[in-house]
């Protein structure tokens, strides 16, 4: 075997080498994306199905749990008597009992009490078993009876595992205990296997069991065959899932992934079918410690029908490219033969400074060998030569000469001779001979002249050789899944350019969509998205701006396919404008947002998806409650839903917002959970509160559910109005005092400023009572309360400290800002005339509360100088 074939040889085995790995890429990189998908997608629907879940269970602890006849029984069940405790759990189970059978309907599994030891109260799902410590056992009851805070998450329990939500059962701020309300894992993993059409598996780590179930339960767990450091729960797994475990067994790194803790998945082919597995870790809510894997189980044929591909496209490939490289050899071969022959023949010409050239005169086409050009000092090849272009190099003062000797000798059919100057390309000047023969026809006329041209000036130093032969392999097989496409910006948008990918997409060949020959690619476009499309390609060609756009195509079998195309103006060679972009097929994820969609839909609670300044999309609950039609009616009213939030102190609503606040989510995502709360009028006007959670849909968009909590959140706003107002005077009391005077002072301060406080009492109130009676003494605490309440800013807050004396509560910079109020409300109750009394005055001690100070040194400050107002005559306001 020759250089020559080992060398074409190497060619074609390089060239099969890098198509071969461009494939692999491909492959390896769509696996990627489609595994990532996959998690996305399961991820979201796993989420979606435990934050409902967690609704219901708010909803039920809301409406039947946390009511007074439940505190109650529960401040009956912390008794010491062993009768007491055992009749109130009597009680409490005849009392809810039936709600919570009515429980079940929503999936909910356990409703278990506890009392503030983290003692086992009543489990409803099993009555008989009481009394035990949960302590080290269930470390999320043991925190909300600690923080009496709320916690919502998996845990292990001693019966059952699932999404436990706990609430503390507090009542004016008596801590009773606690209670749970939880969701089985069999439940989660059935709704998620109905979600996802796939096979799932629950397993569960060994020592988790061994440590917290009690013994009699244990025999509800089954050694699990995925991984031998975990169990199957009998109830969701049985014998296990055959086909996840065979799968399983085909990945000899898998326990090594297990022990890893974090998700992940993985592509496997059994039994010529190819599976996605996603292994989706189950954390411990308290410890934050993975316990536990959720298996989903899905073919993806999607894949089977890459693979397929790839190998027919490979063989393509390689077969084609075998036979370019076997062409290319015989080509190369031929032109070497070629070439060698010319080569000599211009050594020829060159060694003797001879050109030559052939006149056609039949056709006056024009003929110059390489040398002809190299003596005009041109480009060998470089144009096709004409007699004009020749004569405009001629010297001007020779035009006239050469031009009657060339017609002279045609006329007198003889030798062609002449010598003249030509005016070369870089301005020189030479001197040629020329000669010529001429071949006439029959008849005599002239057909054809052969002649040389003869450089007698100089030597040419060098001979000026170029061949370029370009060999362009072009891809023939297009490897990326999505329509690339070129197109002119005119009214048809002619297509310039455009991918075989169009093929799998629209089931049409891209050839003919090639200057529209066959059709037109936006005849494809379905007819109620064609306008809205066109405008929107036609808004970019204006602004010469980037665009993307979603909307639906109708493909060759009449099928409806949902399309994302993204494209940016460019300048072609010509210097026109033309389109270039993609378009990718998005009707697996178009799919997969309508049944998240319609899982929203069916919700109870109101549930918008939206980037914080436009609802991007509303459940059907939303225009219920509201009265509209559809988004485009809400929004000719309305940018945010956040415009319709009540603005009274109780709630949020967007007053309430800091500068550095970006937007109303942030605002809410601030706030602990139970701040949460906004009011909303309906259709009806009738207000309605509502708890508002928040969770990301992805980095720019959130998903917001307002859970409506009217009854409840009124009911308690009655009893804590009734709790904070002096029952003579309906002035605030103490208890409102101690509960809000720290969050009065950290809201002055975020408004850059301080609190004020003013400290009265009514001069001489003794003598109105013995001199007229305690009824009129009642009557001028009341009338004083209104009056000072008229000239005090609605922010301000007066509070009763006790008798005749008071408190107000202010904004203020300085200590000068307290002292003039303090004399403007000593100047008006000094001017009130009070109903068949006399004058009544009131003396006044005002002190400005620093950051670093407690509240009650800033008080004894204010009274002291309250007592100096007494000594110093009354009437009058010290600073």
């Amino acid at each position: 075997m020759n250089k020559e074939i080992i060398k074409y040889l190497l060619l074609f085995i390089s060239l099969s080498t890098v198509a071969l790995l461009i494939s692999y890429y491909q492959i390896k990189n769509h696996e990627q994306e489609v595994l990532k998908q996959e998690k996305e997608m399961l991820s979201i629907t796993y989420n979606t199905i435990t934050k409902a879940y967690k609704t219901h269970s708010e909803i039920i602890f809301d409406t039947k749990i946390n009511v007074p006849e439940v505190h109650a029984l529960m401040k009956k069940a912390n008794s010491t008597d062993i009768g007491e405790k055992n009749s109130a759990r009597g009680e409490l189970y005849s009392l809810l009992i039936d709600s919570y059978n009515s429980m079940k309907i929503f999936k909910i599994k356990q409703l278990h009490f506890h009392l503030p030891n983290n003692e086992s109260f009543l489990r409803f799902h099993r009555v008989e078993k009481f009394g035990d410590s949960l302590e080290g056992i269930r470390d999320t009851v043991a925190y909300v009876n600690r923080y009496k805070e709320p916690v919502s998450g998996f845990e292990e329990g001693r019966i059952y595992n699932g999404y436990r939500y706990i609430y503390p059962i507090v009542d004016r701020e008596q801590h009773y205990g606690s209670v749970e309300i939880s969701v089985s894992m069999h439940e989660i993993v059935k709704h998620l296997k109905d979600e996802a059409i796939a096979d799932v598996e629950f397993i569960i780590r060994k020592d988790i069991v061994e440590k917290k179930v009690f013994e009699n339960e244990k025999s509800n767990y089954v050694q699990s065959k995925i991984n031998n450091n975990y169990l199957y729960e009998r109830v969701i797994s049985k014998d296990g899932n055959k086909l996840i475990e065979k799968v399983a067994a085909k990945h000899s790194d898998l326990d090594e992934k297990i022990l890893s803790g974090k998700g992940f998945n993985f592509f496997t082919c059994l039994d010529n079918r190819f599976y996605i597995t996603t292994f989706i870790p189950v954390f411990n809510k308290y410890s934050n410690q993975q316990v536990a894997y959720i298996v989903v189980n899905r073919s993806n044929p999607s894949i089977e029908y890459m693979f397929k591909k790839d190998r027919v496209i490979n063989a393509v490939i390689i077969i084609l490219l075998a036979l370019l490289t076997y062409f290319y050899y015989k080509m190369r071969k031929k032109h070497e033969v070629f070439e060698k022959n010319n080569k000599t023949l211009n050594e020829i010409q060159h060694i003797a400074k001879l050109g030559s050239w052939e006149l056609d005169a039949k056709t006056n086409k024009l003929e110059w060998s390489d040398e002809v050009y190299n003596i005009f000092n041109l480009k060998p090849q470089s144009f096709e030569p004409t007699y004009k272009a020749f004569f405009d190099y001629v010297h001007p003062d020779d035009k006239e000469k050469l031009e009657d000797e060339f017609k002279k000798s045609i006329e007198t059919k003889s030798v062609y001779q002449v010598q003249h100057r030509i005016i070369k390309a870089d301005g020189s000047i030479a001197y040629l001979n020329e000669s010529a023969y001429h071949t006439y026809n029959e008849k005599g006329k002239h057909i054809y002249s052969i002649g040389t041209v003869h450089d007698v000036t100089h030597i040419i130093a060098y001979e000026e050789k170029i061949l370029h032969i370009q060999n362009e392999l072009q891809s023939i097989v297009d490897h990326i899944p999505d329509v690339i496409f070129r197109s002119k910006t005119d009214k048809e948008m002619t297509m310039l350019f455009i991918n075989s990918a169009i093929d799998k997409i629209a089931g049409y060949k891209a050839q003919g969509f090639i200057l529209n020959r066959v059709r037109n690619y936006r005849d494809l476009i379905h007819p109620d998205d064609r306008e809205v499309v066109e405008s929107n390609i036609q808004e970019a060609i204006n602004n010469k701006s980037e665009y993307s756009i979603e909307y639906r195509i109708i493909n060759s079998l009449r099928d409806v396919v949902w399309v994302k195309e993204s494209a940016e103006i460019s300048i072609g060679e010509d210097g026109a404008y033309n389109l270039e972009g993609i378009i990718t097929d998005i009707t697996h994820q178009k799919d997969t947002m309508d049944k998240l969609r319609k899982f929203i839909d069916i919700q109870d609670n109101i549930v918008i998806l939206t980037d914080s300044k436009k609802i991007l999309f509303a459940n059907q609950k939303f225009f219920d409650f509201f009265g509209y039609k559809d988004l485009d009616e809400f929004s000719k009213e309305h940018h945010c839903i956040c415009e319709l939030f009540v603005e009274d102190e109780t709630f949020f609503h967007i007053g309430k917002m800091l500068p550095k606040e970006e937007h109303w989510i942030r605002s809410l995502l601030n706030l602990s959970g139970r701040e949460r709360i906004v009011s909303m009028i309906n259709r009806d006007k009738n207000s309605h509160a509502f708890s508002v959670s928040i969770n990301n849909y992805d980095p720019q968009t959130y998903v917001v559910n307002f859970s409506d909590i009217s009854d409840t959140m009124f009911e308690k706003l009655q009893l804590k109005q009734k709790a904070i107002r002096d029952q003579l005077t309906g002035a605030y009391n103490r208890t409102f005092f101690d509960s809000s005077v720290q969050s009065i002072i950290n809201n002055n301060e975020k408004q850059n400023g301080k609190t004020g406080i003013i400290l009265f009492d009514i001069d001489h109130f003794k003598d109105v009572n013995d001199n007229y009676g305690h009824a009129a003494g009642d009557e001028v605490l009341k009338a004083l309360v209104e009056l000072v309440e008229r000239f005090t800013r609605k922010e301000d807050k007066l509070i009763r400290w006790g008798g005749e004396e008071f408190i107000v509560i202010m904004y203020a910079k300085t200590i000068g800002d307290i002292a003039r109020q303090a004399e403007h409300l000593r100047f008006v109750i000094q001017n009130h005339k009070f109903d068949h009394l006399p004058t009544i005055t009131c003396s006044f001690g005002v002190a400005l509360h620093e950051h670093d100070d407690k509240i009650e040194e800033s008080i004894k400050r204010a009274d002291e100088k309250l007592y100096e107002a007494k000594r110093g005559g009354r009437n009058q306001v010290r600073s």
